[in-house]
C-alpha cells in the first residue's frame, strides 16, 4: 500500500488543482472579470480566386453592376465557389457582395467589399481595383463571423474574368 500512496496523492492534487481551477474560472466569469469565450478571436484569412462575369448591366446614373461566378481557394474553407456582384460608379468607386461556399456546401463566408479602381471602360480594358473588405457572417463553422482585410483585383473585360486576392483576418471557425 505504501508504494500507492504517494500516487493516489499526486492524483488528488492534481484532480483537486483541477476543479479549483475550473471554479475559480466560473466565478471570474460570472463576475465578469475572466476572458470572452472565443467569440472574437481572429485567424488570418486569404482568398484568392478567379470569376466569370455572367453579366454587365448599365443602370441609371452611370453605375455598371457586374455579376459573376467565383472559383478558387480560401483560408479555413478550402476549395470556394459563390456569386460575386459588384457595382461600378464613373468616378471609379465599387462596392462589391460575395458568399464564399465551401466544397462541403455547409461553410460559408459573406463578405462586403468596397474600394476605388482605375481603367476606362472599354471592350477590353483592364481594371486594378483596391479595397477593404468586411466580414458580416457566414453559415456552418462561420456563423457570425467577423473580420476585414484588404483585396486586389483585376478585371479583364476583353476575356470576361476576374481574379482577386483578398488578405487579412477572420473569426476563428466555430467560435460563433
Amino acid at each position: 500500500m505504501k508504494h500507492t500512496e504517494p500516487s493516489m496523492r499526486r492524483l488528488w492534487n492534481t484532480s483537486s488543482h483541477r476543479i479549483g481551477s475550473s471554479l475559480l474560472m466560473a466565478v471570474l466569469t460570472l463576475c465578469g472579470l475572466a476572458a470572452p469565450a472565443a467569440a472574437g478571436d481572429q485567424v488570418s484569412f486569404t482568398a484568392v480566386g478567379t470569376a466569370v462575369i455572367t453579366g454587365v448591366t448599365h443602370l441609371p446614373g452611370g453605375l455598371t453592376q457586374r455579376d459573376g461566378s467565383i472559383t478558387g481557394t480560401a483560408t479555413h474553407l478550402g476549395n470556394v465557389t459563390g456569386p460575386v456582384t459588384r457595382i461600378e460608379d464613373n468616378q471609379g468607386n465599387f462596392s462589391t457582395t460575395t458568399v464564399l461556399i465551401s466544397a462541403n456546401g455547409k461553410d460559408s463566408v459573406f463578405l462586403a467589399i468596397s474600394g476605388h479602381f482605375e481603367g476606362t471602360h472599354g471592350s477590353c480594358s483592364v481594371l486594378t481595383s483596391t479595397g477593404t473588405y468586411t466580414v458580416t457572417g457566414g453559415t456552418g463553422a462561420f456563423v457570425n463571423a467577423t473580420g476585414s482585410g484588404t483585396i486586389t483585383t483585376e478585371i479583364d473585360e476583353c476575356a470576361g474574368t476576374a481574379t482577386g486576392t483578398y488578405t487579412g483576418t477572420i473569426s476563428q471557425p466555430h467560435s460563433g
